[in-house]
């Protein structure tokens, strides 16, 4: 394992599959993107607090690289992607002794009990979607009452969408749900409160930072 200033955990860049030619799995392993996108995923653990999860569910595990991690902070870990590579990172999750079960599924149609989950972490996915409030309704609906809810999504701003034109895309195409429409989504939404906040860099306002996450509380 690699670990970054603050502890997190990540696999060695070797050993991670690449889903697709779109995923930014190697942004983390280089020294200028590297700090930014190691530093969402440190939010995320950060906002997951101090405990151990009975039962956790990571929705869009892409390469997997943030299982290693998460699998440190669950009984049962448990994660599901729409990507059909899911045998290549059970191969990574064997070799790194890590236990997790994972499924090719929507996340508009989890394949999960009611009431499943302690907690759920979904990280740079709802940035890509419109459908906001149908995909919370149904992390709420995996989540007991209590559980916890992260999510991680990139601020939009002209340096962001600076960022995104350099690597070639279009940011308004790949990312139709601003970081504004998120936080708005799970602020109205009845079936959470959200507790805390966090950006990175954390000097700057949230408006003109990179990155941006909450932590929301099932009700």
């Amino acid at each position: 394992m690699l670990p970054n200033a603050k502890g997190l955990r990540l696999p060695p860049r070797e050993l991670v599959p690449k889903p697709d030619d779109d995923d930014p799995i190697d942004y983390y392993y280089r020294p200028l993107t590297g700090r930014l996108y190691r530093a969402r995923l440190q939010q995320a653990v950060d906002l997951l607090g101090q405990r151990s999860y009975g039962s956790l569910l990571e929705v869009g595990y892409g390469s997997g690289v943030f299982l290693p991690e998460l699998a440190r902070h669950a009984e049962r870990l448990v994660a599901i992607d729409i990507h059909g590579v899911s045998e290549r990172v059970e191969d990574m999750l064997r070799s790194l002794g890590i236990d997790a079960t994972l499924f090719q599924a929507s996340l508009f149609e989890l394949p999960f009990e009611p009431d499943e989950f302690d907690g759920l972490v979904c990280i740079s996915v709802l940035e890509h979607l419109t459908e906001l409030e149908r995909a919370l309704d149904e992390f709420r609906r995996v989540l007991r009452p209590g559980g916890i809810l992260v999510l991680g999504f990139p601020v939009r701003n002209p340096l962001t969408d600076g960022f995104f034109r350099l690597a070639g895309y279009d940011p308004r195409a790949i990312h139709p749900s601003s970081h504004s429409d998120i936080l708005s989504a799970a602020e109205q939404h009845p079936g959470f409160a959200v507790e805390r906040r966090a950006h990175f860099p954390a000097l700057l306002p949230t408006s003109l930072s990179a990155y941006a996450s909450c932590r929301c509380r099932a009700c």
